[in-house]
């Protein structure tokens, strides 16, 4: 029985510990470990967005962010799939390059993105750019506003 019971909880709970994995990085929901509820809302998100995705990887979403990001003055290094939680401000480290005027607000089309990032002219590494998971449109770019429903 108590077997059962411990179980249960861990079924109950693990989608929460997934979701703050993914949660981690600039822009990521809030997702606490005592709201199962916010775990299964991830899940739900998660398994949803995957379908019919055109940025499934973390190797197609890089090879996009180099072909968006590959030279002067903004270069692409990596990427982070990130479960994103509605508008947020878009990072800026001590003696990075700050983002195009109306391109402070990062905006993402959908709750999950990858997370683009790289360097603007040499500088430190930064949040370049956001790539729609689901249609693999650039969601948000440094050197630029997007359109909105570009993403």
């Amino acid at each position: 029985m108590a077997l059962a019971a411990v179980a249960l909880i861990v079924v109950a709970w693990a989608p929460s510990l997934v979701a703050q994995r993914y949660a981690d990085g600039p822009g990521g929901a809030e997702v606490g470990i005592a709201r199962a509820d916010q775990g299964w809302e991830f899940l739900y998100h998660a398994v949803r967005l995957s379908r019919g995705t055109r940025l499934g990887s973390a190797d197609a979403a890089l090879d996009t962010a180099r072909e968006v990001w590959g030279g002067p003055p903004a270069v692409a290094e990596d990427v982070e799939l990130t479960y994103l939680d509605g508008p947020f401000a878009a990072p800026v480290p001590p003696g990075g390059a700050r983002p195009a005027d109306g391109a402070d607000v990062v905006r993402p089309p959908s709750r999950l993105g990858w997370v683009v990032t790289g360097s603007v002219r040499g500088g430190p590494p930064q949040m370049i750019g956001l790539l729609d998971y689901r249609s693999g449109l650039v969601a948000w770019d440094v050197r630029r506003p997007v359109p909105r429903g570009a993403g």
